[in-house]
């Protein structure tokens, strides 16, 4: 399971389940696309550090 944490919060890899209804789900998405964004600004070094390739910030950030 993959954990990604934004500001306080942590969005586990468990699809929409950060809370119930609507808002939840919003929010799991912003988090997970901002989470998208920041990791796609690193070069390459360091996502090697933190153990990642650039072909799988989408599929770690999202559970695909």
């Amino acid at each position: 399971m993959t954990t990604i944490t934004y500001g306080r919060e942590a969005v586990r890899n468990r699809g929409f389940s950060m809370g119930p209804g609507l808002i939840g789900r919003v929010k799991t998405y912003m988090a997970r696309s901002k989470a998208e964004h920041q990791l796609s600004q690193l070069d390459d070094r360091l996502l090697a550090d933190i153990g990642l390739k650039r072909s799988e910030i989408s599929s770690m950030v999202w559970g695909e």
